[in-house]
């Protein structure tokens, strides 16, 4: 009978040597890798709560990238729309020196031949891509904005649609990046045509005049399409550099929930190498053995 009570007792401490040696691995792996949770089963809370977070810094990531994106995108519009403005006050002044009697009418077919490079330039433009789509056409985004006809032109026609491309800039906001051609670029390709045919033709100064007010027209879009384009960048960037803080956030929760507090898992493991230090010297005592002879 004093054995089998031996026998048991030994066998106690022997299984609770090895729930503590357990426990002090789990200390040691922690310390090594940083990490406190490494299966669900070690903080089920907390592991579901850590999933969460990662759920929402993937998402603050895809976010980010589009922001980043359709800032590209309004960025290389910008710059064509930017020409556009170019080109159009270039136009502007070549007119109204057209519209001065004094000119003959061979000056008048040198500045119709210059109008009429002005005019291939813009359609060029008005055909700009980024990232293998057509930046004016809408969702047309493989089909090129406007269709040349002839050389010199005879007519330039918008063949996109009047779509618009949005980028997700929060949870539950969407904004559009793109801005159509037709909005943009109206009527200017057959005014600008028609200015040039008439300065060709040797209008007069009166008729060539009119054209004006078309010009300022097509300047007036592209300016409004210029601010519209640079408020949203101004609104992405934002979005931008709150994404950023809110990830920054989201990581400090994730961290404190799934990595290891360095200060507490030293203590812990202090505490577990005594606890088995304590099992160790129970055990030796209970069978009358040291751990070597045990151990034989």
């Amino acid at each position: 009978m004093v054995r089998v009570s031996e026998q048991s007792r030994l066998t106690a401490h022997m299984r609770y040597l090895s729930t503590v040696t357990e426990r002090m691995d789990r200390v040691q792996q922690q310390l090594a890798t940083g990490r406190r949770i490494e299966r669900a089963s070690d903080d089920p809370a907390g592991a579901s709560l850590a999933l969460e977070h990662r759920t929402s810094i993937a998402f603050e990531a895809q976010m980010r990238r589009n922001l980043e994106n359709g800032v590209a995108f309004m960025n290389v519009t910008e710059a064509s729309l930017s020409s556009v403005t170019d080109a159009l006050q270039r136009v502007r002044e070549l007119t109204t020196q057209a519209a001065n009697d004094t000119l003959s009418n061979t000056d008048r077919q040198s500045i119709a031949q210059e109008v009429n490079q002005i005019i291939e330039h813009l359609a060029q433009v008005a055909n700009s891509e980024f990232g293998g789509a057509y930046v004016f056409s809408g969702h047309a985004t493989q089909t090129p904005a406007y269709l040349v006809t002839g050389s010199p032109p005879t007519a330039v026609t918008f063949q996109g649609d009047a779509g618009e491309r949005v980028r997700r800039i929060s949870r539950q906001d969407t904004v559009a990046v793109n801005v159509t051609g037709a909005a943009v670029f109206g009527s200017i390709f057959s005014d600008l045509i028609t200015l040039r045919d008439n300065l060709d033709l040797g209008a007069s100064a009166a008729t060539i005049s009119s054209s004006l007010a078309a010009i300022d027209g097509g300047i007036d879009r592209t300016l409004v399409a210029r601010a519209e384009i640079g408020s949203r960048i101004n609104r992405f960037e934002s979005a931008l550099q709150q994404s950023e803080q809110t990830d920054t956030n989201l990581q400090e929760l994730r961290s404190g929930i799934e990595e290891t507090d360095l200060s507490e898992m030293v203590v812990r493991l202090t505490s577990e190498q005594n606890a088995l230090q304590a099992a160790l010297a129970a055990i030796s005592s209970a069978s009358g053995l040291s751990l070597l002879d045990y151990l034989r």
